[in-house]
């Protein structure tokens, strides 16, 4: 089995020069560098994980951790961190549950950017008061190398339905996603207030989950309703699509009897019949900014003020009646 000592004797160089190149830290020129690797890969060596991670306290590797992994806006996150963590030469390890709190606890990464509010604030803040730069999406946590970055969900739903009811519209309901759900909260309470600035006092709400099927049993429970709301906002694309496909199973239109909306512009609401009027988020951009700053902060680099994802109303079909 080839060692460094080896690897350093081809190439031509000192062990610790061999060791520095093969670790990714500076002081080696660029073609000794290379030379260096080109050496270790003629002698099919790869560096011992542990020991190199005893030397540097670096793994090379960046923590993302999520409470779950369906639907498609986890996807366009994780895809938009993955691209930017390739391009930077980082792994990127996705956790969700137990294991997560113990990759944390163990800080076998490097840096972490957390979408699971499973994880409690005193976890995270243990685990970034080692010196670890951490990113909250759609969560708010104060603390020493904890920063947070989130969705305008409130004001965006706010103009949304301010919109709604400048083209007329009076009675609404609102689909809910889960109740411990950040973003949920902050959509639904920007729903009630542009409600409240038009004196609309009343509206039906509906308690989801965010998914397609729940969606669609709320559905079929709104179809049996004689006095169902006109306009039923939902707190996102999933559970819109569940609701208009059990309407349309009950021979309710929409939007002629019902229209209704939802969040996030997934790639399926253009494709439905109606088209799907939402709010668009680049979830993709978000995940490449976020982890672009998490790269930066580990070399030690003064990151910019990371800018909260904006949202864009898209006006389709299923909101006109």
């Amino acid at each position: 089995m080839p060692t460094i000592k080896d690897v350093a004797k081809r190439a031509g160089v000192s062990i610790s020069t061999a060791s520095y190149a093969l670790n990714n830290l500076p002081n080696v020129h660029p073609e000794t560098k290379q030379r260096i690797l080109d050496a270790a890969k003629e002698l099919n060596y790869y560096p011992n994980g542990i020991a190199r991670n005893l030397k540097t306290k670096k793994t090379g590797n960046i923590g993302v951790f999520v409470y779950g992994f369906s639907g498609p806006i986890f996807s366009d996150v994780l895809e938009g961190i993955r691209q930017k963590l390739q391009q930077n030469d980082y792994n990127i390890i996705v956790s969700s549950g137990k294991a997560s709190k113990n990759l944390l606890n163990e800080r076998q990464v490097d840096g972490a950017i957390i979408f699971d509010n499973n994880l409690t604030d005193e976890c995270l803040k243990h685990y970034a008061s080692h010196g670890y730069p951490l990113f909250v999406l759609d969560r708010f946590i104060k603390g020493e190398n904890i920063h947070s970055t989130v969705i305008d969900n409130e004001g965006i739903v706010k103009q949304f339905i301010l919109q709604m009811i400048a083209m007329g519209h009076r009675d609404f309901g609102y689909l809910s996603g889960p109740n411990d759900a950040f973003n949920n909260n902050r959509r639904y309470q920007g729903f009630v207030e542009a409600l409240k600035e038009n004196h609309i006092d009343k509206h039906r709400f509906y308690q989801g989950d965010f998914t397609i099927e729940g969606g669609y049993k709320i559905g079929l429970e709104i179809a049996k309703d004689q006095k169902r709301p006109r306009f039923i906002y939902c707190a996102n694309d999933e559970s819109a699509i569940g609701l208009m496909n059990a309407l349309h199973e009950k021979n309710i239109d929409v939007p002629r009897e019902v229209a209704l909306a939802g969040f996030d512009n997934i790639s399926l609401g253009e494709y439905l019949h109606p088209k799907l009027t939402t709010i668009g988020i680049d979830h993709s951009k978000w995940g490449k900014d976020v982890a672009q700053a998490v790269i930066d902060l580990i070399n030690g680099r003064k990151i910019k003020i990371i800018s909260h994802p904006e949202g864009k109303i898209i006006l389709r079909e299923t909101h006109q009646n």
